[in-house]
């Protein structure tokens, strides 16, 4: 069968490449046609190739949230496509860099100094304490095809519930231990408390979202509270005395409005000034509470993705329920204003979607006066942009305290922590208190899929951080962030610009009647 090479059939009897092209240009318009509409197609499609990765660019970089709502099935969603495709490649497109949204100056985003690279071997191992609390982020990291490893001076990362000290300065450069020296002037009340005043005089911003609170301890902030009480009008409202280094709703004393503990608080604070510091805070009146009449805070999740430079991302919660009927006007029971660890029963806990929803509804109540406040913005990212900025500004006070890499060994480090809220029906966002120590109990099946949802896309944001550092990259412009959304970036710090706060608050509903005394927890 084979002929020359000027034949028109092939050793396996088919028509010969050269015969073919001939065929095919017997009729050149056919040709033409055939060639001209494959051209269309390409350029078609790269047309919406191009939309389709702006969009999903614009979906990862925004610094004020489009959606109406972040729900528990939402991230899942992310995550999975994530999954789906196993490990990630951050670096396809170097361009996409090139569009920086909030740089202010050459050096933004980048490293002080280089990152060592984490050696082959190593990659992409962890080591973390065998401890329930911990399955969680085991189970993530496994999900994101991570090994586990025993040996914890071989790990590219090591995950312990608690901090060891000790382990700060023996981290290898390329080591990322989730813990942070100095988390404590944060962590405790009287100290976050004084270093968000001190940021506040020096910047000279508000702090929309802190309470009004005075340290106790000291002549500036107790003379302070005297004027405010007997010169200001602070007799007339309710006030939270709190221990500032217990948790878990030890140490807290609700003060009614006029009441004898209020007038002798000053005697009380003396009388254990030698044993005891306390901070007192302003009571939020007109708080939202959970169907039917239930106390709630809404917890929400940040993680500080680089220390150098510094880095900090948020991430959408879940709602604490307390577990008896609330009554803003009755401070007989401190037990009462309480949500969790009350000693009555468990709290209840609420989705992310439930929050959303009682959200809405308070928009809906608020009538023309809160639409006239919120200038068009969804009710659900108004609260979560105020938790943004107020996540920004501690960021900011705490970067020269705590948020940095001068008292590790390691080269960066990362953290994961909560913050606790409270929110009133004005839909205006209270701080109450950052935590180190969060909770990772999984008695509903909403918090499975939350954590997976957490942790996995906590995984991702750091790695690329990582990653881009051991390629001298900077941090600007991060794509795989899922849920977590930046608030902090090497001095750039998400303000929520044109935000009102109501300045005609309703105060509590209080009966007329003598307080009754009411023991110190």
């Amino acid at each position: 069968m084979m002929r020359n090479r000027k034949g028109n059939v092939n050793g396996n009897g088919r028509a010969s490449p050269s015969n073919v092209y001939k065929e095919k240009t017997k009729n050149p318009l056919k040709f033409q046609f055939i060639v001209g509409g494959c051209l269309i197609f390409l350029v078609v499609l790269l047309f919406f190739s191009a939309i389709y990765d702006e969009r999903d660019r614009a979906s990862h970089n925004t610094h004020t949230s489009s959606s109406k709502g972040s729900s528990v099935s939402r991230l899942m969603s992310s995550s999975k496509k994530k999954l789906k495709h196993g490990i990630l490649s951050y670096y396809d497109a170097a361009n996409d860099w090139k569009n920086q949204p909030f740089k202010k100056k050459k050096s933004y985003g980048v490293a002080k100094k280089t990152m060592q690279p984490c050696p082959e071997q190593y990659k992409r191992t962890f080591y973390m304490e065998v401890k329930k609390i911990n399955q969680p982020v085991s189970r993530a990291l496994r999900m994101m095809g991570w090994k586990k490893t025993d040996n914890y001076e071989e790990a590219q990362v090591i995950w312990t519930y608690a901090s060891t000290s000790s382990w700060y300065k023996e981290l290898k450069p390329w080591q990322r231990y989730n813990h942070i020296p100095g988390y404590k002037a944060w962590n405790q009340k009287d100290s976050f408390v004084t270093y968000m005043l001190e940021y506040q005089k020096k910047s000279g911003k508000p702090l929309p979202a802190c309470p009004e609170t005075y340290r106790l301890d000291e002549k500036e902030g107790l003379a302070a509270f005297k004027k405010r009480l007997y010169k200001q009008g602070g007799m007339d409202i309710p006030w939270v005395l709190k221990k500032p280094n217990v948790n878990q709703g030890k140490g807290i004393a609700m003060l009614g409005p006029n009441s004898k503990e209020l007038k002798e608080v000053f005697d009380y604070v003396e009388e254990e000034k030698e044993e005891q510091n306390y901070i007192i805070q302003r009571y939020v009146c007109n708080e939202m509470t959970f169907p039917p009449s239930r106390k709630f805070d809404f917890r929400i999740f940040w993680i500080v993705a680089s220390l150098d430079p510094l880095v900090l991302m948020y991430h959408d919660g879940y709602v604490r329920v307390g577990n008896s009927d609330y009554n803003e006007g009755d401070f007989s029971s401190t037990t009462a204003h309480l949500t969790t660890h009350t000693g009555l029963s468990e709290e209840g806990k609420g989705t992310w979607d439930d929050f959303d929803d009682l959200v809405h509804e308070a928009y809906r109540r608020g009538g023309k006066e809160m639409k006239k406040r919120l200038k068009g913005v969804d009710p659900l990212d108004h609260v979560r942009n105020q938790v943004k900025q107020a996540l920004g500004e501690m960021a900011a006070a705490f970067q020269k305290v705590t948020f940095n890499a001068d008292q590790i060994s390691s080269e960066n480090g990362f953290a994961f922590y909560g913050g606790d809220f409270i929110i009133d029906w004005d839909l205006d966002v209270f701080f109450i208190e950052p935590q180190h120590g969060c909770g990772l109990d999984e008695d509903h099946q909403f918090r499975v899929e939350m954590h997976n949802s957490l942790f996995t896309e906590m995984i991702d944001a750091s790695y690329e951080v990582w990653q881009r550092q051991e390629m001298g990259l900077g941090l600007d412009n991060l794509q795989h962030t899922g849920g977590y959304e930046v608030v902090y970036n090497d001095g750039w710090m998400y303000e929520y610009k044109g935000y009102e706060r109501n300045q005609n608050k309703k105060g509590c509903a209080i009966p007329q009647k003598k307080m009754k005394n009411k023991e110190y927890k």
